[in-house]
């Protein structure tokens, strides 16, 4: 994760360690690197609420 902030990696703390390691390998093709950290935020973002949701149904 050091590295990947070193490098300029936006939204790291999202990537589990498989996206890491390509995001990492795949450092000089930016599209690439979009592309799986674009997927990693969709993934994050769509957990958002659930749990709040859940909560609010059952009160």
């Amino acid at each position: 994760m050091i590295t990947a902030k070193e490098r300029g990696v936006k939204n790291f703390r999202v990537l589990n360690k498989q996206e890491l390691s390509g995001v990492l390998k795949n450092i000089g093709d930016q599209k690439a690197v979009d592309a799986i950290v674009a997927g990693a935020v969709a993934r994050w973002k769509s957990g958002w609420g659930k749990k709040k949701a859940k909560n609010e149904s059952q009160s």
